[in-house]
């Protein structure tokens, strides 16, 4: 089992509507990207001041399932224009379970 984290920052902050978008966003990917295990994502809560600002937990079933995701159309048709001009920065990581 892969888990993989991505921690995003923005630019700038983001209103209520456009937090959603990038919310809704990021959500329809299990739908269009098979080996998705499981997928969770969320604005930060700002509990600690230099946090990243979104954060994505998602499990796949192998390396190979999350390498699929990692290069997947949808990253680019579904994510980017979303986020693309908003995010400043990411960074992520993958570990063994």
């Amino acid at each position: 089992m892969i888990q993989h984290l991505c921690l995003i920052n923005f630019k700038q902050e983001l209103d209520t509507e456009t937090q959603q978008k990038v919310i809704d966003a990021y959500n329809k990917l299990p739908a269009l990207i098979p080996g998705i295990k499981s997928f969770k994502c969320g604005m930060d809560l700002q509990l600690l001041e230099g946090n990243y600002h979104f954060g994505i937990v998602a499990e796949f079933d192998s390396q190979e399932a999350f390498q699929a995701y990692s290069v997947h159309p949808a990253q680019a048709e579904v994510i980017f224009p979303v986020v693309g001009e908003l995010m400043a920065g990411y960074t992520t990581a993958q570990f063994a379970l």
